[in-house]
Formats: structure tokens, sequence, C-alpha cells
């Protein structure tokens, strides 16, 4: 076996340690919304509450994701990567053993920290560990990895808690991470190989004062309205002051690469190409994916009333057409699959819709198959979106700002997750008993889906406007080389 082999190997198998963690961290997100109705019933936590712990992780989760990519090209990602693990795998514990909804709620806070602390370490170390040339692959890979689990959560859920069985079945969920963690952590620390970073200066800590009440008060205060709940002056108060932060940030931040020094967000890389387009998109896909997901799962329990796992078979053809979509994006040849960005959130807004309509005038015995079908044409159009806009965002990106740039992504991600699933969580509460044309109260799930459907029309058009503009840069230089030749 030539040295080159080996190497290859090395890498791929690295990559395989990282992708599992990272897998685990957003199978917390969609795996959780299966068992809301179980956990409310167990813990006895009110609208609110549930609402906090489902959308915590995520803000838990971006709070944490720039001054962590920051610090991973600072100090070390591998180092950054195993800490980040560690909490996570511990905070699991404590939300498989928590007594009440509040430590759950605690729990899932620090497990959202922990996946902040490490995602960004994924990305940056597979930019370092993968020459140029083969980076495209491992992520697009790692993008439809995600995509994947994130369709299969609710299916892994449902099969959970339906062989464990009980009130508290919701709590294997947990454990899940605790056995996966147990396996790969100790092969992390032996596999994974630091590369330090090229450039090591200071740490942004006003950024940091400023970014994380910026987005817990611009968002945290949504995931707050529920029934129980309706939206008060309060509210309006704390996401003015949020957006007022995270203006003054943005100011912070580029005064501060005025000066020389870094930031935790480098303005520069919002000059690199396809960077601002593709941070865009990721946020809109995300915000229509996670936001779709779980209210498409509540309601085929709450509405047409199937348990765990029917629901999750119901779901399972959706995870296994996301599959086949990444399968086909991968071999495609790789310019080829930049058009499937705009093509893709444009199927998977076309299928959110339709599911808006199913549940508002289908019959209630109709709707499993109904939504089943619609689910393979939305999860096949982020299968084939998703990969291609991840690796066409990091592909001219200088490899010192990999993991800024990586968390830069996952920022936009799990902010968009946040503020998708409070809105849809909103209108699915608050419209949840009038009734629609079919006579049932689903107004809130048909309202709930035609809004996370905007969001992924939102993405489409931002993919096209970015291709537009591409053809049209290619075409002006094209003279110009043909003459120079």
């Amino acid at each position: 076996m030539t040295e080159d082999v080996r190497a290859h190997r090395r890498r791929w198998g690295t990559f395989a340690v990282l992708a599992a963690i990272a897998a685990l961290t957003i199978l917390d997100v969609s795996k959780v919304g299966v068992a809301l109705p179980a956990i409310q019933r167990s813990t006895g936590g009110d609208g609110t509450t549930i609402q906090f712990m489902l959308v915590g992780y995520t803000l838990a989760y971006a709070v944490t994701l720039l001054p962590a990519g920051r610090l991973g090209d600072i100090v070390s990602r591998r180092r950054m990567f195993l800490i980040g693990c560690a909490v996570f795998l511990v905070a699991s514990v404590v939300c498989a053993l928590a007594p009440d909804i509040l430590v759950l709620v605690v729990g899932r806070l620090l497990q959202g920290a922990g996946a902040g602390v490490l995602m960004p370490q994924v990305l940056g170390l597979i930019q370092r560990i993968f020459p140029a040339e083969e980076r495209a692959k491992p992520l697009a890979a790692l993008a439809a990895i995600i995509a994947a689990t994130s369709l299969f959560g609710p299916v892994l859920a449902g099969v959970v808690m339906e062989l464990v069985g009980g009130a508290e079945s919701w709590r294997a969920l947990f454990w899940i991470n605790v056995g996966v963690g147990i396996v790969v952590l100790p092969i992390a620390i032996i596999v994974l190989r630091d590369v330090p970073s090229e450039r090591r200066r200071g740490f942004d800590l006003v950024g940091l004062a400023l970014l994380v009440p910026a987005v817990l008060l611009a968002v945290g205060p949504l995931s707050a309205i529920s029934q129980s709940t309706p939206p008060s002056w309060w509210m309006l108060a704390a996401t003015s002051t949020g957006l007022v932060l995270a203006a003054l940030f943005v100011m912070h931040e580029i005064r501060r690469s005025r000066r020389g020094r870094q930031a935790l967000i480098d303005p520069r890389l919002l000059l690199v190409a396809h960077v601002p387009t593709g941070v865009l998109v990721s946020g809109f896909m995300y915000a229509a994916g996670t936001a779709g997901t779980l209210i498409v799962t509540v309601s085929l329990q709450q509405v047409a009333g199937l348990t765990a796992l029917q629901t999750a078979l119901w779901m399972l053809p959706g995870a296994l057409a996301t599959i086949a979509a990444s399968w086909v994006a991968a071999r495609l040849p790789q310019r080829a699959t930049y058009r499937l960005i705009a093509i893709g959130t444009g199927l998977g807004a076309t299928g959110l819709l339709a599911l808006s309509l199913v549940f508002g005038t289908l019959p209630t015995a109709a709707l499993p198959i109904a939504v089943s079908l619609l689910l393979i044409s939305t999860a096949f159009g982020s299968g084939l979106s998703g990969p291609p806009n991840q690796a066409r965002t990091l592909a001219e990106v200088p490899e010192y700002r990999a993991s800024v740039a990586g968390s830069l992504i996952q920022f936009s991600q799990r902010v968009g997750s946040a503020i998708g699933m409070a809105v849809a969580l909103i209108l699915y509460y608050g419209l949840g008993s009038a009734p629609t044309f079919a006579g049932r109260p689903t107004l809130g799930t048909t309202v709930a889906l035609a809004v996370v459907a905007a969001f992924l029309l939102g993405a489409t058009l931002i993919a096209l406007l970015d291709t537009t503009r591409t053809r049209r840069r290619a075409l002006e230089t094209e003279p110009a080389l043909s003459t120079s030749r």
C-alpha cells in the first residue's frame, strides 16, 4: 500500500469520526420533535417551557459557534472539538436523568453550547486535512449526512420510543448520544491530528459581549410565545434591543477589522466569492427544513392521531429520498451541481406548499399517505441543494480562516432554525384551534407550513441571483481570456 493511499484512507477515517459527532448534534434538533407530546405529559411542562426546551438548544448552539470557531483558529481545533464533545455528552446525561422540565431545559442549553463548540472545528478540520482539489467531496458528503440525519431523526425517535415504551421512553433518545459518544470519543482522541493555525492573534471580547445578548434577545422572545403566553410589550422591547445590539456588533466588527485586528466575524470573509449568498441560502434552508419537519411530525401525531412509531414510518421515505438526492448530486460534475441549489430549494418550497394544502383539505384518513408522498419531493430537493451549497460557499475560503468560515455557515443555520421553529410554533399553537376547509382544527399547521415554504422561496431567489451573476461575470471575462491567448 502506497503512502498516498494510506494518507487518503486516514483522511476519510478522520472524516467518519467528525461526521458521526456532527450528525449527533443535528439529530438532537429533529428527534426531540417527535417526543414533544411525551415530554410534555411526563414533565408537566407548559407550552412556553416546552418550546424553549426545543428552541433554547438551537439558540445556545448559535451563540457559541462564532467564538468557538475563532478559538479553534487561535488555540487548537482538536482541543476545542474534544471539549465540545465532552460538554455535549455530559449534558446528554443531564437531559436523560432530568427530574423535571427546568432541569431538562438547562441540560438542553448545555447540549447546545457543547454542539456549538465542536461543530466549527468539524468544518475547520476538514478544510485542513483535505487538499484543495479533494475538499469539495467531504464538504458535500458532510452536508448530505447532516440533511439525512435531520430527516432520519424523527424515524429513529419513533422506533426507539416504541421499543422502550412507557411514559418515560423519551429519555432513551438522550441515552443514544451517550452510547455513541462513549464509542466515538476515544477514537477521536486517537485519530485526530491537530494542524495549527497559520495566524494566531487576539480574541474579540467586546464582539462576544455584543453577540451573545443580541442573538438571545432578538430571537429568544419568539420562543416564549405560545397559547399560554401571548405576545406582550416586553417581548417587543427585548427583540428591539437585540436588533440594536446586532447592529452595534456589525459596526464593531467592521471597525475592528479595519484596524487590522482579528474579529469574531471577519468582514473580509463576506467579500469571498459565494460566501454571503451561501450563508443566506443556508439560513433560509435550515429555517424551512427544521421547522417544516417539526410541524409535520407534531401534526401527524396530534391531527392524524398517529403514534410516534407510525409517524416515523410514514416519514421514512422522505429520509431515504434525501440520501438518493445526495447520491445524485455527488455523481455530477462539481460546477453542474451548483445549479441544483436553486432547483432543490424550489422543489422543496413547492412540496411544503402542497403539504400546507393537504393538511387543510384532505380527510384525516388520507393524510398519512399524502404527507409521506409529498415529503419525498421536499426531502429530495433538500438533498439536491444542501451539499452543493455548502461546498460552493467554502470553496474559495482561505485555509487559515476555515473554522471561522465554517462557524459562520453554522451560525446562519442555527439562527435560521431557531427563527423558523419559533415562528412555526407560534402559528401552529396560535391558530391550531381554528378550522380549515376539511373542518379540522388545522389552520395552525396550514399557515405554518405556508410560511415555512416562503423561507425556501427566499433561498431559491438568492441562489438564482447568485447563479445569474456568476454566469454574467464568466461571460464578461471570456473575451479577455481569449484575447490573451
